[in-house]
């Protein structure tokens, strides 16, 4: 099937058009499964995001813009379904604002539909809402209003909201990456950070990033010491995009754990870097760590095992503890102390590099500071 134009799709044809409303935060697969019968019985459905400044979309980090790219992206292939928005700002808030806020949701439908005297059905799951449209409309045939069953998929907006991860296999995929709890493993090269990374995952069954700063100096045959600010810039870029791909992912299961951040790529580059160097990248390490919004920083601090096997030599560029201080120099400034729990658990006789310590207090540490819920045993 071709590709549908996300961006340029097309108004909707026919004679019967389907208008499904809502402040959508999130979009849940009770929402879904009444668009798609929505556009089983009409020749197509304009589902309109609503919200004002403040409203309890935005109360979350869901502001009104923010839905109405969420939705387009998820019914990007839906040729029959077509994504608009409706901001409220300005106007009377409900149940004084009906008259105002209805005409200018016919607006929005007649902006987005060929035939303007198209059969247009309303979908709710609301009584109040089919009592107020057809109390303005209900004179006009042009116009009709559906009660949804909220019996089939009996989920809600607002039990997602107060508990995300409980309701998770609910959520709509593009929505579910305002949800995930993003969980950042630091530490100096050669710490066994990759290790734990990938064991702790595993362990919750969910998506981990590589450090791309790794693969980047392996493809482009550079070392620490021998990068520069073009460098610095790509690798910034590219572990974003590495975390970002793993939000994303299918298998995004409400935890994402990543392999490097802007913060641990600047203080490589404020020891490596000279004074105007740092300058130069300082906007694109504050745009990108603002974006990261992590929610626990894992932090290994320096230790000795002689049996260690070195694995990233390029490491080798600055020694480890002047990067742990400056990690913390860092982590402060930018004001993330409140989600720094450092891995300094005590060894044990058969665990003297505390590998294990570590990997049980990391798991701990996800589950006191997430809403992930890890089961394991010590």
């Amino acid at each position: 099937m071709k590709y549908v134009a996300n961006l340029t799709k097309e108004d909707l044809s026919g004679d019967k058009i389907g208008v499904f409303f809502g402040t959508f935060a999130p979009l849940h697969v009770g929402h879904q499964a009444e668009i798609y019968k929505a556009a089983a019985l009409n020749d197509g459905v304009l589902v309109v995001t609503s919200g004002y400044t403040g409203d309890r979309g935005e109360q979350i980090g869901l502001p009104l813009l923010k839905r109405f790219r969420y939705l387009r992206q998820a019914f990007a292939d839906e040729w029959q379904i077509k994504v608009d928005y409706l901001n409220e700002d300005g106007m009377p808030k409900m149940p004084d604002g009906w008259d105002v806020w209805l005409e200018k949701l016919i607006v929005t439908i007649k902006r987005n539909i060929v035939n303007k005297k198209a059969r247009i059905t309303f979908y709710t799951g609301e009584e109040d809402y089919k009592r107020e449209i057809e109390k303005r409309l209900g004179h006009d045939p042009q116009y009709a209003v559906s009660l949804m069953d909220r019996t089939i998929l009996n989920i809600s907006a607002t039990k997602i909201r107060k508990h995300p991860l409980k309701y998770w296999d609910y959520i709509n995929r593009v929505f579910r990456r305002h949800f995930v709890q993003k969980v950042l493993v630091m530490g100096a090269s050669n710490s066994g950070k990759s290790t734990l990374i990938r064991r702790l995952a595993r362990s919750a069954n969910s998506p981990f990033s590589e450090d791309f700063a790794t693969i980047y100096q392996e493809e482009s045959n550079v070392a620490d010491s021998e990068m520069d600010i073009k460098d610095y810039s790509n690798v910034i870029q590219g572990q974003y995009q590495a975390n970002s791909a793993e939000i994303n992912s299918p298998a995004n299961n409400g935890l994402a754990i990543f392999n490097g951040d802007a913060i641990g790529l600047q203080a490589y580059s404020n020891l490596l870097l000279n004074p105007e160097e740092r300058l130069q990248l300082a906007h694109l390490y504050n745009t990108t760590i603002k974006a990261e919004e992590m929610d626990l920083i894992l932090l290994i601090p320096p230790f000795n095992d002689p049996k260690r096997k070195i694995i990233r030599k390029t490491g080798a560029a600055i020694d480890s503890q002047s990067y742990h201080k400056e990690l913390l120099r860092l982590i402060d400034f930018y004001g993330f102390s409140d989600k720094l729990v450092i891995l300094d658990a005590k060894n044990q006789p058969n665990d003297p590099a505390g590998y294990y310590a570590r990997y049980l207090q990391a798991l701990d540490a996800i589950e006191e500071h997430t809403s992930f819920d890890i089961e394991h045993h010590e």
